[in-house]
């Protein structure tokens, strides 16, 4: 047991825990979703984002034809409007990703019926509105969602720092 515990601390894109309350994107299924996601920090009901700190996104999938490039598109759904991560929608997602077998770059294109791992890590700014959200995180390539899922969330306080008298 203390090997496979061990292992999973070294080797996170293996080991994703299923404390990520993901759910399905409406329209799309992709197979054994709420296993192939890890946002932390993440409870078991939704994830806290704080303001001030950094959340760090990390999923498998595997896309089922080439793909040739990819795209984020992360925004906050705050009652029914949707508002863009500022720096990471429209972004890039080709650098972030690894192959799932051995953790090495996979530089765009993809190859189909490969497992890979997306990663990346954002800043929660201090202007954020604190309120409930859905998050929703997608890959395109081109228009089609590779992967696609939403997260329930809040943002929460930064902590306050110290002042000195």
């Amino acid at each position: 047991m203390k090997p496979l515990i061990i292992f999973c601390v070294l080797s996170l894109a293996s080991c994703i825990s299923s404390e990520t309350p993901a759910a399905q994107c409406v329209g799309q299924e992709f197979d054994n979703l709420q296993e192939r996601i890890q946002i932390t920090p993440c409870g078991k009901s939704r994830c806290k984002l704080t303001k001030g700190s950094v959340t760090t996104v990390t999923f498998k999938f595997k896309p089922k034809t080439v793909v040739k490039s990819l795209t984020n598109n992360v925004y906050a759904d705050i009652a029914g409007l949707p508002l863009p991560f500022l720096g990471v929608t429209g972004s890039d997602a080709c650098p972030n990703v690894k192959k799932a077998e051995d953790g090495s770059p996979a530089p765009c294109p993809l190859q189909p019926d490969q497992e890979y791992v997306y990663t990346n890590s954002f800043p929660i700014e201090a202007y954020y509105p604190q309120v409930d959200l859905r998050v929703h995180w997608a890959l395109h390539d081109g228009k089609r969602d590779v992967i696609c899922f939403e997260v329930p969330a809040v943002i929460t306080p930064g902590k306050k720092k110290a002042q000195l008298n």
